[in-house]
């Protein structure tokens, strides 16, 4: 009978002794879990000012001629960490046009939330310029960009600040084209259009 009660006895101190040594355990896996997340930055939230750019321009050719580029953005945040987004470049005529802007990158604030956008240059539509971009929208909601979508062909823009407006300008040969947009329920909306003569609009 007595060893029955020392038996019991054994068990019931072995059992006390574990339990709270079960918690400090449990307790320092959650400290540890919490110091991994803060190493490893998995709760890192990118600020827009954070991103640094650069472009891979990648060439297709048929018939030893050159026909297209493909066009890689790099976006590399703080931490180091990079995403890659995709343009495809307008196809070039390599005896008159020039590719050397197809790639470039601009910084300016499409939508005039006070955030710098990004454009990646497309090259140009003919021999008189007309640049076309490929543009990314800053969204600062998600911390990420996101890209613009409209069915406008804007040409060579500028971004008018002090009316709100983007502003699209097409040239063939003497004509030149010019196209207003403003952003309505977030979408770029044709405002105003007129045509001149590139020789008066030259004029000083």
């Amino acid at each position: 009978m007595k060893e029955i009660v020392y038996l019991l006895l054994a068990l019931f101190v072995i059992a006390c002794v574990n339990k709270p040594e079960g918690k400090v355990a449990a307790a320092d896996t959650a400290k540890v879990n919490d110091e991994m997340v803060a190493e490893t930055g998995d709760d890192y939230v990118p600020q827009r000012s954070e991103y640094s750019f650069r472009t891979e321009v990648r060439t297709i050719e048929e018939d030893d001629e050159v026909r297209w580029d493909t066009i890689i953005v790099y976006l590399t945040d703080a931490k180091g960490h990079t995403q890659k987004l995709y343009s495809q470049s307008q196809p070039l005529d390599t005896a008159n046009w020039s590719k050397g802007s197809i790639g470039e990158i601009l910084e300016d604030d499409w939508n005039f939330d006070g955030i710098p956008d990004l454009q990646v240059c497309t090259g140009p539509m003919n021999g008189f310029g007309n640049f076309t971009y490929d543009v990314w929208l800053w969204n600062d909601k998600v911390h990420q960009f996101e890209p613009m979508n409209n069915n406008c062909e804007i040409y060579s823009p500028k971004i008018d600040a002090g009316n709100k407006c983007i502003v699209s300008v097409w040239r063939l040969d003497d004509d030149v084209e010019i196209v207003r947009y403003k952003w309505k329920d977030c979408k770029l909306v044709e405002t105003e259009r007129e045509q001149m003569s590139y020789s008066d609009l030259t004029e000083d």
